[in-house]
């Protein structure tokens, strides 16, 4: 069977794989379990129902006014094609259903080519399949490409994959790196998380060509026009005329787009003009580049230089941020810890010794050198926060896949009783780092699956249904509730795991925590109409122990202030959230510790 196809019939293995896992989990045709697939459901409908292109304003998220979401409409945008397409033949519900089931098993083809492209051409189609099995046992059944799981996530991750791909052609094309850049600035584009990443490949680009001069000249021009052309395409197809001069730094806007044309257009002009000059010349051009990005950056917007993040208060940041699991250190202790530092870190490190070993043997340095920056990346960002290890993982696909293909073919060549690259392939699986450590929590208390049901109790149809028969208004809850809240009711909630509703996620904080004979107060200066308490939610339980006394640790003691009304629900489930009204007449004199 030829190579082609053996790839193509892997490929499809994969995405029957990524539908199969999700058939049995019960969930094909839901929504993914992340908050932020939730919220992307929220906002595309939001812009089905006829909220304007340009305007990423959730309005029933966070106080007056709404909060303005930095997130992308380039996401939004396949899924609601794919929803239109599906409309011309199905109920316009169940076309969305399948237009955000069908989007993220696509998204990993993606990841898929780019990796089969990267492999083929540094060490030829056969090394490609391995590489492609290799990705095709990683990724199986991977929550970020499973029907539903609609975060943008998914989509930087194959863009990334396939800018690795045509970057890794040793013969670096013109056409293929334009394409490189083009994929490059579309990541940018959907969001900051990929800044570092992307920084990484523009410095290997740039260097390579400093490095190597006249070789790399078509390349360089290449990959530069393709990202200047990309970011150009990106700004003006998802910002509003009126915004073309806001600065935002967790999202695309000028300052990005200025910055990265200075950077993609001198590093065209340089290559243009000194690809023949000596190495010395290039690296003063490069210089002069890089002193001409930087100033562009600190001209338009030196804010841009800090962590966002960093504008939070203390208090936001230790009851909000600091427990927002995957904003947290890969280091933080956590009950899964033994199990998911190995996990999420493994593959990583033995990819580095791996690109290193490579390296020094002189075996596709250019490319070595281009996976060893990326994993280096994505390893010192997982520390910081745990999230990015999926992007690790990605990145260290090309050389683990290769090296177990040199391994596969020496073997063959030694005699057929080698089985040295099934102990490789083995240590290239994250499932294989992780086990030990899930044998050890399974047989430990650590984690109480009681309590993870309890949890998923907490929301349920009976109280969507009571929501929606009540006046709407806005619900205090829990940050994790939010996203489910937007979708499932027309009430706005006054916080969700957002660092843009800074605001909401303050307000909300003081109200959890406040005190008797404050409460009621700051409930009515909020605009507070509804309150939902759930013990079992792990926010709750977390802010109950900062404040014993707090209003909603006095809720879950059943210690109901007289001013508010519980909700009966029908259902009765064991562990469901309580519903209270907090009466819309703010003129009554009731006191906080008169208990109902």
């Amino acid at each position: 069977m030829e190579a082609g196809l053996k790839a193509a019939l892997l490929c499809l293995l994969v995405v029957f794989s990524l539908f199969a896992t999700s058939v049995a989990q019960g969930r094909l045709g839901l929504v993914g379990t992340d908050n932020d697939d939730v919220m992307r459901l929220v906002q595309i409908k939001d812009l089905m129902a006829g909220q304007g292109w340009f305007d990423l304003t959730q309005t029933r998220l966070g106080p007056d006014g709404g909060t303005l979401m930095h997130w992308s409409r380039l996401v939004d945008l396949p899924i609601v094609l794919l929803a239109h397409f599906f409309d011309l033949f199905l109920p316009s519900d169940t076309a969305l259903v399948w237009a955000y089931s069908v989007w993220p098993p696509l998204c990993i083809l993606g990841v898929l080519a780019g990796v089969y492209m990267g492999a083929a051409r540094i060490a030829g189609r056969q090394a490609a399949l391995f590489c492609l099995l290799l990705a095709a046992i990683l990724l199986l059944g991977h929550y970020r490409f499973l029907p539903g799981a609609i975060d943008h996530h998914n989509m930087q991750l194959a863009l990334m994959a396939l800018a690795i791909g045509l970057l890794a052609d040793p013969r670096r094309k013109a056409g293929r790196m334009a394409w490189a850049g083009l994929a490059t600035a579309m990541s940018v584009a959907i969001g900051g998380e990929v800044y570092v990443f992307a920084g990484v490949i523009c410095a290997f680009v740039a260097l390579d060509w400093g490095l190597t001069g006249q070789a790399a000249r078509g390349g360089a021009v290449g990959f530069g026009a393709g990202l200047v052309a990309g970011l150009e395409a990106c700004f003006f197809a998802t910002i509003a005329p009126a915004d073309y001069a806001v600065v935002a730094c967790d999202a695309l806007s000028s300052v990005s787009l200025v910055a990265g044309m200075a950077g993609g257009l001198g590093l065209a002009a340089a290559a243009l003009l000194v690809s023949g000059r000596g190495t010395l010349v290039r690296f003063v051009a490069l210089t002069l580049v890089g002193c001409a990005a930087g100033a562009v950056l600190l001209l338009t917007g030196p804010q841009c230089l800090s962590n966002p993040l960093s504008e939070l208060s203390p208090q936001v940041r230790h009851l909000w941020l600091d427990q927002v699991n995957e904003a947290r250190p890969v280091l933080a202790p956590s009950p899964a810890f033994i199990q998911d530092v190995p996990f999420r870190l493994g593959i990583m490190v033995v990819a580095l010794i791996v690109c290193g070993w490579r390296i020094r043997r002189g075996a596709h340095v250019r490319a070595h050198m281009l996976f060893l920056a990326l994993i280096g990346a994505a390893l010192a960002l997982t520390f910081y926060q745990s999230r990015f290890y999926a992007f690790g993982h990605v990145f260290a696909i090309l050389p683990l896949g290769l090296w177990i293909a040199d391994l596969y073919r020496n073997g063959r060549a030694e005699g057929e009783g080698s089985v040295t690259y099934l102990g490789a392939l083995a240590i290239s699986l994250p499932i294989v780092w992780g086990l030990p450590g899930l044998l050890v929590i399974q047989r430990s208390d650590e984690i109480s699956l009681a309590a993870r049901a309890d949890n998923a109790a907490c929301l349920g149809d009976e109280l969507y249904t009571q929501l929606n028969s009540l006046p709407q208004g806005r619900i205090l809850a829990p940050a994790d509730f939010g996203p489910m809240l937007l979708l499932k009711t027309r009430d706005s909630v006054l916080y969700g795991n957002y660092h843009r509703n800074a605001a909401g996620i303050e307000q909300a904080i003081q109200l959890i925590l406040s005190r008797p004979g404050e409460s009621q107060a700051l409930l009515n200066a909020a605009g507070i109409d509804y309150i939902i308490a759930c013990p079992s939610d792990p926010e709750t339980r977390f802010m109950t122990q900062q404040d014993s006394e707090g209003l909603m640790a006095r809720l879950n003691r059943a210690e109901v202030p007289s001013y508010l009304q519980a909700v009966p629900l029908a259902d009765g489930r064991s562990g469901a959230a309580t519903l209270y009204i907090v009466p819309s007449d703010r003129t009554d004199n009731f006191m906080d510790d008169d208990i109902s």
